[in-house]
């Protein structure tokens, strides 16, 4: 398990790599994608070191590892979120053939942020909006607000079995490596803060151009 000293630099790196994803009114996509090698441990820490979280990690992992190789190709024209989405835009001829192109790391990068919504959604209901609630409903709760809706039913049930494995806030806390659930209020709270309004503004470029693509998997 990290030390105290560990856990509040590791939150502290979160919010770190946040800040440096937002570049004035813009957001850098690979520093997006860097955000989530910050993020891989958090699965470990809410669902242990086994196949579950290895598989949640590595589904994240897959997808900024395909946003990144379609940026390779063109850096200067996807530099930003904004340009992601116009660059891809204007290269096709219709919104089906751009979503059928899986090379172009649309579909990719939504799941992407999708990812690093659910984990910004339940850290803020397990620590600050519904703290009175057990981790399990906070999880549960995140779950349905964020991803469901593109959720078959197979699925969905692999996930409520994910679920049953969410310890309790005080394991969370220590697993977090943080000292006490206030001090876990305190750090998330900073992390929340930075990070919220960076997903409601991806959120509104992906609406804007219409890719919130509703497809199940």
């Amino acid at each position: 398990m990290q030390s105290t000293e560990d856990g509040g630099a590791f939150m502290k790196i979160i919010k770190k790599k946040v800040l440096e994803c937002i570049d004035g009114d813009n957001i850098s996509v690979l520093k997006l994608c860097n955000l989530c090698e910050a993020i891989y441990p958090i699965y470990s820490n809410v669902f242990g070191k086994g196949f579950i979280s290895n598989y949640l990690m590595k589904d994240l992992q897959t997808s900024s590892e395909k946003v990144l190789k379609a940026i390779e190709k063109v850096p200067e024209e996807t530099k930003y979120v904004s340009m992601l989405y116009e660059y891809n835009i204007k290269k096709y001829e219709s919104i089906e053939k751009l979503k059928k192109d899986l090379s172009n790391g649309i579909v990719s990068f939504l799941w992407m942020k999708r990812s690093i919504e659910f984990i910004v959604t339940f850290l803020e209901k397990c620590y600050i909006t519904n703290y009175s609630s057990d981790v399990k409903s906070c999880a549960t709760e995140a779950y349905n607000e964020v991803l469901k809706k593109y959720h078959g039913c197979i699925t969905s049930k692999f996930v409520k079995l994910v679920l049953n494995l969410t310890p309790s806030r005080e394991k969370l806390t220590k697993g977090l490596g943080l000292s006490s659930e206030e001090e876990a209020k305190r750090v998330i709270a900073q992390c929340i803060f930075v990070a919220k309004p960076m997903i409601n503004d991806i959120s509104k470029t992906i609406e804007l151009h219409n890719c919130n693509f509703p497809d199940k998997i």
